[in-house]
């Protein structure tokens, strides 16, 4: 068994391979009790950056780990790409702000409204003589803006700087956002190419929009190709002569698994079930398609509404017309697909294949999101938070803890680089599909570090192998 491990940095000043090693470190244990390693480092040949290496884990399911790193395209970010990406959204209707950045909205435009109203009365005094020029009190309002220039330039354009150029479509900024997003598909392409069983990404910060985006082109690539239904597959023939249905997940059980999502925990893990069994289902019927998991990590896609739409019902537009992937996958005219144009003669009768349509790659890749909650939008992580309301009943919304600091890094803006800080935790909280309502919503919230080692799951990975391949080892091991 194969599987490969994609990370995506988030923003800030990132250097190639620290979010990697420190991923690792998180999800495999440094050395064996012996002292051997339990991974190694080797070159990357899916990439053109010598700093990048492939981290490769020991043990029976071979494990590699990729970094997707892009923050060297981000040079050369101006204050003025931020300060119009900032004006965009500070001038935003009330309804089309999401609930959870509500305070801060409205804290930052009291705040700006009251500094332009000190710099017009300071101005407007001064003029008419009400103050002296040696003794105006609104004389530090220029060292007061030149203070606030400094922080924008040395502070906030080092982070928001990022996000400014890639959630942007201004003319300024396409470039730059195709730059990332076609070499990030490139990395997910020659991943499959390469003849791995598995593929899980893994998104952090504004990475997790990355990983969104080329998840989602990447599936365009995929979603129709269905090799293995020919008349000279036997096997189909044999089933199909027998009255078997030859896609039974993706027509019945997989809509009707998303239908039921209503947010109960319980309903949630029977659709990640489904969309399991449906990508084994692909996959036996020739699909190459190999992502089984996307893992979000403190994403803004919980404010996908206001960052990659014009407002909250340009975006549900979006999503409708399936511009925007959604899970699940938005309706089409047969569940979350339609049929092939040409039916395929298999024995004496036609069959006609379901394609899942170009939008629907959540119908077969399961999506988690990880989030330290921020009451009030001031005490947590005020960049991620619940990504389920936005794109849909289908996302597993885990809110987690730390425990460093006893607890109050958690509460803070910090929390936001700490989801995998920590080594300990509670391992048996999240062993295996244990997760129930009472566990999340009353129960004490798991450990990040823990919660991220459920959502990737490495040791997982043998429930992907071919059918055929699983079959065999089920043998082999009675």
């Amino acid at each position: 068994m194969r599987q490969a491990v994609v990370v995506i940095h988030g923003i800030g000043e990132q250097r190639p391979m620290d979010t990697l090693r420190g991923f690792v470190e998180a999800m495999v244990p440094a050395d064996t009790p012996e002292g051997t390693p339990t991974y190694w480092s080797k070159p990357d040949r899916l990439s053109r950056n010598f700093d990048l290496r492939v981290l490769k884990s020991r043990g029976r399911n071979t494990t590699d780990f990729y970094e997707y790193y892009w923050a060297h395209k981000m040079q050369g970010t101006k204050v003025g790409h931020l300060l119009s990406w900032l004006w965009d959204l500070f001038k935003r209707p009330r309804r089309d702000i999401p609930q959870a950045i509500v305070p801060i909205w409205r804290a930052t435009r009291w705040t700006l409204l009251a500094l332009v109203l000190l710099v017009a009365s300071g101005t407007l005094a001064t003029i008419y003589g009400r103050f002296n020029h040696d003794a105006n009190p609104f004389a530090l309002i220029p060292l007061l803006l030149a203070g606030v220039g400094i922080a924008l330039k040395f502070s906030a354009l080092s982070y928001l700087g990022d996000a400014a150029r890639y959630l942007s479509s201004n003319p300024q900024n396409v470039v730059i956002r195709e730059q990332i997003r076609a070499d990030g598909v490139e990395l997910l392409r020659g991943l499959h190419q390469q003849g791995y069983d598995r593929i899980i990404v893994v998104g952090h910060s504004l990475g997790s929009v990355i990983a969104y985006d080329i998840v989602g082109y990447l599936w365009y690539e995929h979603y129709d190709q269905l090799s293995n239904v020919t008349p000279a597959n036997q096997a189909l023939v044999e089933r199909y002569a027998n009255h078997e249905k030859l896609q039974p997940v993706v027509q019945d059980t997989l809509p009707k698994a998303g239908r039921s999502l209503d947010g109960r925990l319980q309903n949630t893990l029977k659709f990640r079930e489904q969309q399991s069994e449906a990508f084994l289902e692909q996959r036996a019927l020739g699909n190459p398609w190999r992502i089984t998991d996307l893992v979000t990590i403190g994403s803004p896609m919980a404010h996908a509404s206001l960052l990659l739409g014009r407002s909250v019902s340009d975006f549900k537009q979006r999503i409708a017309r399936c511009e925007a992937p959604a899970c699940p996958p938005t309706l089409d005219e047969k569940g979350y697909g339609y049929n092939a144009q040409s039916p395929v003669i298999l024995g004496q009768k036609p069959f006609t294949p379901l394609y899942l349509h170009h939008a629907a790659a959540f119908a077969v890749t399961r999506w988690t999101n990880l989030y330290f909650p921020a009451p009030f939008g001031l005490f947590g992580d005020i960049v991620g938070g619940p990504v389920m309301p936005v794109m849909g009943a289908g996302v597993l919304d885990l809110p987690v803890s730390v425990g460093k600091w006893k607890g109050f890094l958690a509460k803070s803006w910090l929390s936001h680089t700490h989801y995998w800080s920590e080594r300990g935790g509670k391992r048996g909280y999240l062993d295996g599909l244990t997760l129930d309502d009472s566990a999340i919503v009353n129960g004490e919230r798991p450990s990040a570090t823990e919660a991220l080692r459920w959502a990737v799951d490495l040791r997982g990975g043998r429930r992907f192998r071919p059918v055929g391949a699983r079959e065999a080892l089920a043998e082999s091991e009675a």
